[in-house]
């Protein structure tokens, strides 16, 4: 059973800079309540606090998890990715990697674990229109901690992800974003855009994907017909 504590771990993972008052509400406790427990975690070191100046009355405080805080959240999203490099890595052909240096051994060994994630959930992604592939791509990489919602614009699908199942990893290798995006694309089967990321500073992992057919796409098509 989730605790508070680990309800306003999971909460500030979800979105961090929360008031007291913003966790109450969510969590459906009073503001005393929630400072006390928010105090422990202070004191725990898995959280942070800043205070946000107001137009009117005293600053607010905002809690976000600390380093060691997003390092614990992680753990379970860290344990799958070893378990995927592993093979991944076990998998690659002598020659395939040969005169490669490190970081394209690495991307290599990152567009195979996007595979395997994309092959995995496969099942769950059955329409044809794409608007119905986004939701259930959405839906489905939900459990791996790589999107978490999207949205239809004018032209495109935003899809996005609140925050970085791997943000360490991330923050050393764009590989890991990469691997995310591919995992994107190889399922919706349409390109998808990175437009921002967590491990570099953005608010959230965000992706685009563009309505209708890619220019190119139609170009062929059109030469097919013909």
């Amino acid at each position: 059973m989730e605790t508070t504590r680990d309800a306003i771990v999971r909460l500030l993972a979800e979105q961090p800079r929360r008031s007291a008052g913003d966790l109450a509400e969510a969590l459906g406790l009073s503001v005393g309540s929630v400072r006390r427990h928010v105090d422990i975690l202070l004191a725990d070191g898995l959280l942070g606090a800043e205070f946000e100046r107001q137009p009117r009355g005293r600053p607010v405080t905002l809690y976000s998890l600390s380093s060691e805080g997003e390092e614990r959240t992680r753990a379970p999203s860290y344990l799958r990715l070893l378990e995927r490099i592993y093979p991944a890595l076990a998998g690659l052909d002598a020659a395939e990697i040969a005169g490669s240096d490190g970081s394209a051994v690495l991307d290599r060994i990152f567009d195979r674990v996007a595979e395997e994630v994309a092959q995995a959930h496969r099942p769950s992604v059955t329409a044809g229109e794409l608007g119905e592939r986004v939701r259930q791509v959405t839906a489905t990489l939900c459990e791996e901690g790589i999107l978490h919602d999207a949205a239809e614009e004018d032209g495109l699908f935003r899809l996005r992800n609140l925050d970085c199942p791997y943000r360490s990893a991330a923050a050393e290798t764009h590989a890991a974003c990469e691997a995310d995006r591919r995992t994107i694309e190889l399922l919706l089967d349409a390109p998808v855009e990175q437009v921002g990321t967590v491990a570099k500073g953005a608010p959230v992992c965000e992706y685009v994907v563009a309505k209708g057919v890619p220019e190119k796409a139609a170009g062929e098509a059109r030469r097919v017909i013909a």
